[in-house]
């Protein structure tokens, strides 16, 4: 079988998936998907998720509503350096 190889630091990617959290922004909104499969690089990290599992969120981030919990989250503004 072919190896699948990361596009950022080109290590060889694990056939396994891990589940992972995933933090998405959508028209002002901030939406957490927790338990997503993914296949993590070992090397740097980066995430690769099927096409499935972008669908599937895509879809969730459209509905009006059926979340199963919501969160509040502080918002803190920095000041730019300099």
């Amino acid at each position: 079988m072919e190896k699948d190889f990361c596009e950022y630091c080109n290590a060889i990617l694990p056939d396994v998936e891990k589940l992972v959290t995933v933090y998405r922004h959508r028209r002002g909104q901030h939406f957490i998907f927790e338990n997503v499969s993914a296949r993590v690089c070992q090397k740097c990290g980066e995430r690769y998720f099927s096409a499935k599992s972008v669908s599937e969120m895509q879809h969730e981030m459209t509905k009006t509503q059926q979340t199963t919990h919501l969160v509040s989250v502080p918002v803190i503004e920095l000041q730019p350096a300099g």
